[in-house]
């Protein structure tokens, strides 16, 4: 990524509560540098004027700097307030918090905001008293004007989140819907290829294995049942996922024979989880056709669900000839990208998906998001 790329992606993180934030910390320290220049800038220019002493040496000696070490107060209290709270916060309460679309953000972020500018104002002139004023700080924070301007500032900064917060959740709802619709027209063109498939096998068996064409066929109509009414709405669950994940896994078994073992874990518990639709299919795909069928003999197929601190871990993992093997046909890179838009338009920031070396050979692939229903948390990781 560029210089530009990744401080916007910077600047995008930064909105949005994360214990671990990806990106290199240069780019967040200059972010709270630019925050700590603009804002202290801005005050002491405004008390310039209003004073009649910008641009004079009394001003470049002492309210300028005094003016920069309050925003640097401001912007270290900032930081600690909000880098403390989402490292001891508990994750579900961050998701929470994420997920909020209405007036509880407003009120979280600009109350939060409000009380990390206090904490800083009052340490900056603190520090100022020390330095300049010898004395002055008892008399400046009793004073009325002071707080008029506090909550004047306060205000404004409770506005402005509240605006930006707005048009933001407005941009993301467009944008996911955008994306929902760009990829059911993909999964619209993706599907055909792989039912003239199908049926050219049914066609092949008929002749010389009619009882095996007649099985393939009532799987084929398992796994229509199951794919096409997940294709038709927004949301599924994780039942029906593993439905239609079973389906065209027996599908594959039809063709494979005993090269290709199948292992389902769903726990009861977690059956009510909703994700979006056809979410884990391409990684099975992924993993049949460029890690199992180039092997002759096979190989597992494993698909596993739990929950670890209100987030669900959804694998997909294989025994196959693992990431640095040559692809059989192009679109891997392709599916895990409409994977990853999907989770990004669902989750925002709070979803990922990764693609790691399998223990003793193969791939696993992850899903990682939030848990929109209540699981208990029983659920423990299975051993890799």
């Amino acid at each position: 990524m560029t210089f530009k790329e990744e401080f916007a992606q910077a600047l995008r993180h930064q909105r949005v509560l994360m214990k671990h934030r990806p990106g290199r910390w240069q780019f967040q320290a200059l972010i709270y540098l630019v925050w700590l220049v603009g804002f202290g800038l801005f005050f002491a220019t405004v008390n310039g004027v209003m004073s009649g002493r910008l641009g004079t040496p009394v001003w470049w000696r002492g309210e300028l700097p005094g003016h920069m070490l309050v925003s640097a107060c401001v912007t270290f209290s900032f930081f600690v307030g909000f880098r403390g709270f989402e490292k001891l916060a508990p994750q579900r309460w961050l998701d929470t918090i994420t997920a909020w679309r209405d007036w509880r953000s407003g009120v979280f972020f600009s109350g939060l905001s409000i009380t990390c500018s206090l904490v800083g104002v009052v340490v900056g002139m603190a520090l100022v008293d020390r330095i300049w004023l010898q004395g002055d700080l008892v008399r400046l924070l009793t004073a009325p004007a002071f707080w008029r301007e506090f909550v004047t500032v306060s205000a404004l900064i409770t506005c402005l989140m509240s605006l930006r917060y707005r048009s933001r959740w407005k941009q993301e709802a467009l944008q996911a819907r955008i994306t929902e619709a760009q990829l059911k027209l993909l999964q619209g063109q993706i599907e055909p290829h792989f039912l003239f498939n199908t049926l050219a096998n049914v066609q092949s068996l008929i002749d010389f294995d009619p009882d095996r064409a007649k099985l393939m066929l009532e799987r084929f109509t398992d796994y229509l049942r199951a794919s096409l009414g997940q294709l038709r709405g927004d949301s599924s669950t994780l039942a029906q996922e593993f439905a239609m994940l079973e389906a065209y896994l027996g599908l594959m078994q039809l063709r494979m024979g005993e090269r290709l073992r199948v292992d389902l874990d769903l726990p009861a518990e977690l059956r009510a989880v909703e994700l979006p639709p056809l979410l884990a299919q391409p990684l099975v795909e992924n993993a049949i056709h460029h890690g199992l069928e180039p092997q002759i003999a096979g190989g597992t197929v494993q698909v596993r669900a739990w929950s670890a601190d209100g987030r669900l871990h959804l694998e997909v993992a294989d025994d196959g000839q693992g990431l640095d093997a040559p692809k059989r046909r192009p679109g891997n890179g392709l599916a895990l990208g409409n994977i990853r838009a999907r989770l990004q338009a669902r989750f925002g920031p709070n979803a990922s998906l990764t693609l790691r070396p399998r223990v003793g050979g193969g791939t696993s692939a992850r899903i990682e998001f939030p848990i929109s229903v209540t699981a208990p948390a029983s659920s423990t990781a299975p051993s890799p």
